[in-house]
């Protein structure tokens, strides 16, 4: 990775936009701060029509100035729509007009850069697989009818994603490939709210709450992840029995294997709190207070809320 790095004069680095945090790995994140790049921000059609690019665009900005990275630029794609190729084109030239460049492609697995670079080139010169990992070396490819070659690596795994603690099926399901599913919910005290059988939190009251006092979230996901509110005592027959349908048999005792643990964490009214691999959730109404179980070792985040719903 790190020769391909050097034999180039941009970084491409792709983002999966429904999954920001769990496109992260260290290794990506220190090139960025040493390298040139744009920034690839995927599957922006999966996100609600009232968000607008601006708004996306400064949040991505600002979410990568916290990791000390400022980029040359940021296009946004769709790669399964074929959204957006031609602008990242149109981007490498005009930071290097009139010159031969080479641009080396780098994400995370499951973030579609597979897919992006075959769009890039016309034809499918790489191999793509539903699995991660099917870039084994890094290829050279020129984009027809320009001066740019790009160098393609192999996909990385970031560490702490939910989505990578089972089998690579049942990984993809966590992944949306259609509009990703949101409902909003208002809670109560000794209330549990469950992602599935993956993870799951209960509302903590505080001090200064009032009796009555009701947070009210979104929670956002793909749309094969049930949610679902129970009270206390229900969760383990619940987590035991078949409400749930992802988890099955033998991937189901070994995902339940993983030790957990529980985080006490406070996100304020328009924050968001996010699961790498699996989903977030927004208080709209808050703060919310909370125990979140999830296995060890899982990236879960506060940050700026991703978007303001408008309607």
């Amino acid at each position: 990775m790190r020769s391909s790095v050097k034999k180039s004069d941009i970084i491409l680095a792709i983002f999966d936009i429904i999954d920001f945090e769990g496109s992260f790995t260290e290794e990506i994140l220190d090139y960025l701060r040493d390298y040139r790049s744009i920034v690839l921000i995927n599957k922006i059609d999966l996100l609600p029509d009232f968000i607008h690019p601006t708004e996306i665009s400064g949040w991505v900005k600002s979410r990568l100035a916290e990791e000390d990275i400022v980029t040359e630029d940021i296009a946004f794609i769709s790669a399964k729509n074929k959204y957006g190729i031609n602008g990242i084109v149109r981007k490498i030239k005009n930071i290097f007009p009139g010159r031969k460049v080479k641009a080396v492609i780098m994400g995370a697995s499951n973030v579609g850069k597979s897919s992006v670079v075959n769009l890039l080139l016309g034809k499918d010169k790489i191999t793509t697989s539903k699995y991660s990992g099917t870039t084994l070396k890094s290829i050279q490819n020129r984009i027809p009818n320009t001066d740019i070659t790009i160098i393609d690596t192999p996909g990385l795994i970031p560490e702490g994603r939910v989505s990578d603690l089972v089998s690579s099926e049942t990984g993809l399901k966590l992944v949306p490939s259609g509009e990703i599913s949101r409902k909003t919910f208002k809670m109560e005290e000794n209330q549990i709210f469950m992602l599935d059988s993956f993870c799951r939190f209960k509302m903590l009251r505080e001090e200064a709450d009032s009796k009555d006092y009701k947070p009210i979230f979104s929670a956002y996901s793909s749309k094969n992840v049930k949610f679902h509110m129970a009270r206390e005592e229900r969760v383990e027959a619940l987590l035991q029995g078949n409400f749930f349908e992802i988890l099955k048999g033998e991937e189901k005792k070994r995902y339940f294997e993983n030790n957990f643990v529980c985080h006490k964490v406070k996100v304020e009214e328009g924050e968001e709190m996010s699961i790498a691999g699996l989903g977030w959730i927004n208080v709209k109404r808050g703060p919310l207070t909370m125990e979140i179980t999830v296995p060890e070792n899982v990236k879960v985040i506060i940050r700026p809320a991703l978007f303001k719903r408008r309607r």
